[in-house]
């Protein structure tokens, strides 16, 4: 009985988060049967439950509602202001005394004040309690079968979060075993069967990881459903009308940022309703809706979750904001006009200070933002304001991605280890090249990558650690960084080690309010490091650009990028430099000679499960490896030897005609030398068939007599090389593409079938007879199979 009732308890609180949304919606539109049919089934359910568990209070409430709600749907009462606030008056009892059977607690009783208050709105009332109008069991029959339907939709079971914890732990542990035994293969060069086991085992094991990472994960949604029956009794209060819009509900996030995010929410709506949203008369007069509008959206981008809310009220009067701060001894007058407004608009977080006339029951004693801010930097979020005076007030709340498993890059300053992710790394390049330069500029460093600025600056400055000598020798590496947030900048670091998952999670309260750090992580070697923040590193540089800007710089990049095409500038493994699209180029990469081996006329390397031709590779070395560049067209992958990597430039001149257009594209100017641009198709003209999916494959049935032997040895495996399925089983024949034979008498039976082709065991055509292929005519045989599903044979 005792798991049966948690069950309930567990059923009933989750239905009850999203049910007070759906009330608030249906006050506002009366029509939407869909939405108290589902309120009237959830309380029909709840009378059922609690009839069988034995409790009273909560069968009589949902009898009750049972009986409004069935009125609603049949027409008789409509939805208004004063309905919605009786029936949600229940729904909070219901959830009172849900949560006193889990814990013990008493709930006054003055039900019977409920049940009248709801009762008033019948149309038969008449003071006293009126029968269920559902007939003996309370549920008519069409909502049986809408309940049934509901039931049969998915199968789940519950699961403690603290074994979900124990799993993804496990789960990120497995994920570093594999980073080390991935290193020492590396390392003992065990060969072929051992990669390829290993290849199935960490398969499994990023499998694996994706299910327990998605069972953590939760829709947002379930953080807003409770918000608009907030923002219904802020403003019945207020006696302000305010309409709430929430996109990104889809959006997904750990079970636990959405438990730590419902009082930072709640305290700016709060705040957002009373402080910011005017009363109806003053928005008319300063030409206004009179209804204010408050939105709330949900994405990710790059490793964060981003929440904004935006309200078109009156914004932050920074002048009154100062004298309060003054008045409140944060800060003296002269220090207020110097602080820049994001400085100044900062001190809202500060505890005490409001700006608020008076204390009421909703705000007013300056706590709720200093809420905000704390339990924010709990979870690793930062919390960023932009103020439009007179026209409202956008917050956005940062939000890293805690417990999870990303692609980060492993940097090195000061001789300490860092992580970034690799979602935000645009390029890196070498101090050493050419092409960079450093420079000073109004007292600040910036860096010249072909042509254009950036803002720079050394990790070990930002970090406040001691810079070594060892870059100092080979020389530093500059990593090209894009944020979330924020424009494009340059962090210098000593070295790039690796680049391996990382396992994030959070970090102590005191580093994550440096905003530098995105958390904590655990590499395959067991040394903890630090996971770095890069819109936190980009503020410490001091880029101060909004999101929005960065959009539409981006946008504006993205086209100079269509009419620039770029190109990559490589030593080719006979000593010249040429240069390849860099569109077509997916990634650098250094492949074991073991790996290599001249095979079926082409070398080839076996890279993970998959066989790779690598074009431009005469022989093979006898140890080490051989910087590569993975080339692909959208389907097909190839690898292009190579001696070196140069660098990446701009097509922005005239490219000149090659006397051997098949292998070269033509001449370009790469950097004040002329080179030859490599024309890719070469490498994959001759690949029709690797680009074809192996489920879309056409299928040939073979007939066959006796036994087959040619059609199985020679025939099957021809076919099969050039893209084709095959069958030789009769009832594969009516669904294939093509149907082959070599005999006579069995091409007579399939008549006039117009997916037949006919071999032959002689080279030349017999007098009379019928059109047929040499069965060893492999051009012929091939070119026929393609103009029967051409449909031109």
């Amino acid at each position: 009985m005792d798991e049966l009732l948690d069950e309930f308890i567990a059923e009933t609180r989750e239905t009850l988060e999203a049910l007070a949304g759906q009330l608030v919606q249906w006050e506002k539109t009366p029509q939407d049967r869909a939405l108290i049919d589902s309120v009237f089934r959830f309380v029909h359910t709840v009378k059922g439950s609690c009839g069988f568990l034995d409790l009273p209070r909560l069968l009589r409430l949902s009898h009750a509602a049972e009986d409004v709600l069935s009125c609603a749907r049949d027409g008789l009462i409509v939805a208004s202001p004063a309905l919605v606030s009786a029936i949600l008056a229940v729904v909070d009892r219901i959830a009172a005394l849900t949560e006193a059977l889990e814990s013990g607690r008493a709930v006054y009783d003055d039900d019977g004040d409920l049940i009248d208050a709801m009762h008033e709105f019948l149309p038969t009332h008449s003071g006293n309690a009126t029968p269920s109008l559902s007939g003996e069991d309370g549920a008519p029959a069409d909502m049986d079968d809408d309940a049934a339907g509901t039931r049969s939709k998915a199968r789940s079971v519950r699961v403690s979060l603290s074994l979900l914890d124990r799993l993804m732990n496990g789960v990120s542990d497995m994920v570093l075993a594999r980073n080390e035994v991935s290193r020492q293969l590396r390392k003992s060069q065990a060969g072929a069967e051992v990669d390829l086991a290993f290849a199935r085992l960490s398969a499994s094991v990023a499998e694996m990881r994706d299910a327990v990472g998605l069972m953590r994960m939760q829709n947002i949604d379930r953080l807003f459903s409770s918000l608009p029956r907030l923002l219904r009794d802020i403003s019945l209060e207020l006696g302000k009308e305010v309409e709430l819009w929430i996109d990104g509900s889809e959006v997904e996030v750990d079970r636990e940022m959405v438990e730590a995010l419902r009082d930072p929410l709640t305290h700016i709506l709060r705040n957002a309703v009373d402080h910011g949203i005017e009363h109806a008369d003053e928005r008319i007069a300063a030409g206004k809706d009179p209804v204010g509008h408050i939105r709330i959206v949900a994405r990710q981008s790059g490793n964060q979750i981003l929440i904004e809310i935006i309200d078109d009220g009156r914004g932050i009067n920074l002048e009154k904001l100062g004298t309060r701060a003054v008045s409140a001894k944060i800060v003296s007058a002269a220090e207020w006009q110097k602080m820049p407004e994001k400085a100044q608009l900062g001190t809202i977080f500060i505890p005490g200070l409001s700006t608020a006339d008076s204390v009421t029951a909703i705000s007013g004693r300056g706590v709720g933002m200093d809420v905000v801010k704390s339990n924010l930097q709990a979870i690793g979020g930062t919390v960023d304001l932009e103020n439009y005076e007179g026209l409202g007030l956008k917050m956005t709340l940062r939000l890293p991605l805690t417990l999870s498993i990303i692609a980060g890059l492993t940097i090195k300053a000061g001789n300490q280890f860092f992580g970034i992710s690799r979602n935000s790394i645009v390029e890196i390049l070498s101090t050493t090249n050419k092409n960079v330069s450093i420079e000073e500029l109004g007292g600040a460093q910036i860096a010249h990558i072909r042509g254009e600025r950036y803002p720079y600056a050394k990790l070990e400055k930002l970090l406040g650690i001691a810079e070594t000598s060892d870059g100092v020798m080979t020389g530093r590496t500059l990593v090209l960084i894009r944020p979330a947030v924020g424009t494009t900048y340059v962090l210098d670091v000593e070295n790039v080690i690796d680049t391996e998952e990382l396992v994030v999670k959070p970090g102590a309260p005191i580093i994550m309010e440096t905003g530098l750090y995105a958390g904590t992580t655990l590499p395959d070697n067991g040394r903890p490091m630090l996971l770095l923040d890069a819109s936190g590193l980009g503020a410490a540089i001091g880029i101060e650009q909004t999101e929005d800007n960065r959009t539409d710089d981006i946008a504006e990049y993205a086209v100079k990028e269509t009419k620039r095409p770029s190109a990559l500038l490589f030593i080719a493994t006979d000593g010249a430099q040429r240069a390849v699209r860099l569109n077509v180029v997916d990634r650098i990469e250094d492949i074991d000679a073991d790996q290599i081996e001249f095979v079926g006329g082409k070398m080839r390397a076996k890279i993970g499960e998959s066989l790779f031709d690598i074009c431009e590779l005469a022989d093979i070395p006898a140890e080490g490896q051989v910087k590569a560049l993975r080339l692909t067209d959208g389907t097909s992958t190839k690898y292009m030897a190579v001696d070196d990597v140069l660098d990446i430039f701009t097509l922005d001149e005239e490219i000149y005609p090659s006397a051997h257009p098949e292998k070269c594209e033509g001449v370009v100017s790469a950097l004040g030398k002329s080179v030859e641009l490599v024309n890719i198709f070469q490498y994959f003209e001759m690949d029709g068939s690797a680009a074809r999916d192996v489920s879309a494959r056409p299928l040939c049935y073979i007939g066959s007599a006796g036994d087959a032997e040619w059609e199985k040895r020679i025939l099957a495996p021809l076919l099969t090389a050039s893209g084709y399925a095959v069958s030789f089983e009769e009832q594969d024949r009516h669904q294939a593409a093509i149907v082959l034979s070599r005999t006579h008498q069995e091409a007579a039976a399939y008549g006039d079938d117009a997916r037949l082709l006919l071999l032959r065991d002689t080279v030349h055509v017999k007098p009379d007879a019928r059109s047929s292929i040499y069965r060893y005519d492999r051009i012929g045989l091939l070119s026929a199979i393609e103009a029967k599903l051409a449909g031109v044979a």
